[in-house]
């Protein structure tokens, strides 16, 4: 139902756009004198054009999304097109051009009709505050290039700031996901916003000094930029990969129930999204519920098991391993307080002990309530409920039954 409603009003921007550009476009072309008019509608339709090929390239953002460069000739034409109107008209026809190239390649899912809500939003804030800024600045002493570069910096603010609202209110859809996790992730995206924009604006007030070299100056920088957040991106993946891989090696030697890391990762995760952690902790967490039972490599040894041990044991030997690599070392420290219990006798909460140890705790549980001991979700859900009056925290306890709920696991 949700995928609907986004899908028709994508379609009704469409055509209100398909609609705006035209009559844009045609009232600058009057106002245009002679052999001007034609001129005009073809610089027109190609920086809509450049707008439209632009949206088909995209960069992987630190928030794991991927965004598209269609701002960043946008931001050329704010600095370089005097007239507000046939701005107006670049960028309705540039993005009504965006949704039919979408189309044509195949690259329009339920995903993309809501980023291209947010996207279209987000342009006519950037290209409202632009306007806005340059006439409060014409009167001032202040010189035009530093004009352009104030209402272009104006403008990258509101369009960056809408945007990751529009995301989060669109991501509301989707109940699971807490409308503070989903804004902070996609401000997690300023990095590869500034560089967008700084080589719009590079380019658009490099241009009338240096006309076509221009390109160059501005197009390098960003290269390196681009390169430098797709190396990013797939050394995160390869680090993602890499921690998969080594949280298998107590289930491969039998030490560990098969699957366990990976089904406590993923409840854990749809927790923290639920109750809107920061997208950084929500990533820690996933290691650390990944690796929370590493420690169990350890029960190889005779003499270990000779001496006996607890779950605790289990959780500090496996934070001593993880600590061994400084990048891990909050993950370690979630590793070694997951079996913490939220308070003690007398204390209403345990400040020492994170959100996310208590997530991991409460997830871990409810799998081996599942998986080990056979119990239904239910079931498992009223184990979790149960043990909240000092061992799970009730506020990760209602999250999870809200994330059961989601998934169709158990009844509303």
């Amino acid at each position: 139902m949700a995928e609907q409603r986004i899908r028709a009003v994508s379609l009704t921007l469409w055509l209100i756009l398909v609609t705006m550009g035209v009559y844009f476009l045609v009232g600058a072309a009057f106002e245009a004198a002679g052999t001007d008019s034609g001129f005009l509608i073809f610089s027109t339709l190609v920086w809509a054009a450049v707008i439209a090929g632009a949206h088909l390239i995209t960069v992987p953002t630190p928030s794991g999304a991927r965004v598209n460069l269609g701002i960043g000739p946008a931001v050329a034409a704010s600095v370089l097109v005097a007239d507000p109107n046939v701005l107006a008209a670049i960028y309705a026809i540039g993005m009504s051009g965006a949704w039919m190239a979408r189309r044509v390649s195949g690259r329009f899912d339920a995903r993309t009709e809501s980023e291209f809500l947010s996207e279209t939003i987000s342009m006519t804030v950037y290209g409202l505050m632009t306007v806005f800024t340059l006439d409060v600045l014409e009167t001032s002493v202040v010189p035009a290039p530093w004009q352009s570069l104030i209402a272009v910096a104006a403008g990258a603010i509101a369009w960056f700031l809408v945007r990751a609202l529009v995301s989060a209110l669109v991501g509301l859809e989707r109940e699971d996901l807490s409308g503070r996790y989903l804004w902070l992730l996609a401000l997690e995206d300023w990095s590869v916003v500034v560089s967008i924009f700084a080589s719009g604006a590079l380019f658009g007030l490099a241009f009338p000094e240096m006309g076509w070299w221009a390109l160059f100056v501005a197009g390098m920088p960003y290269a390196f930029s681009h390169l430098a957040f797709v190396r990013y991106h797939s050394t995160r993946i390869t680090y993602g990969q890499t921690i998969r891989a080594l949280a298998q090696i107590p289930e491969v030697a039998d030490l560990a129930p098969r699957g366990h890391a990976t089904r406590t990762a993923d409840v854990s995760v749809a927790i923290a999204q639920e109750l809107g952690l920061h997208p950084n902790d929500v990533t820690e967490l996933e290691y650390a519920a990944l690796m929370h039972d590493v420690g169990r490599i350890t029960l190889s040894e005779p003499a270990i098991l000779k001496a006996g041990f607890t779950d605790e044991d289990i959780a500090r030997w496996g934070a001593q391993i993880i600590a061994e690599a400084p990048y891990l070392q909050r993950v370690s420290e979630l590793v070694e307080q997951q079996h913490e219990p939220y308070r003690t006798p007398g204390i209403e909460i345990d400040p020492s002990v994170p959100m996310a140890a208590k997530i991991i705790k409460v997830a871990s549980a409810y799998d081996q309530c599942v998986h080990e001991r056979r119990l239904s979700p239910i079931e498992a859900l009223e184990e979790i409920h149960r043990g909240s009056a000092y061992d799970f925290d009730p506020r990760v306890a209602a999250s999870l039954r809200r994330v059961l709920t989601h998934r169709g696991l158990i009844a509303a």
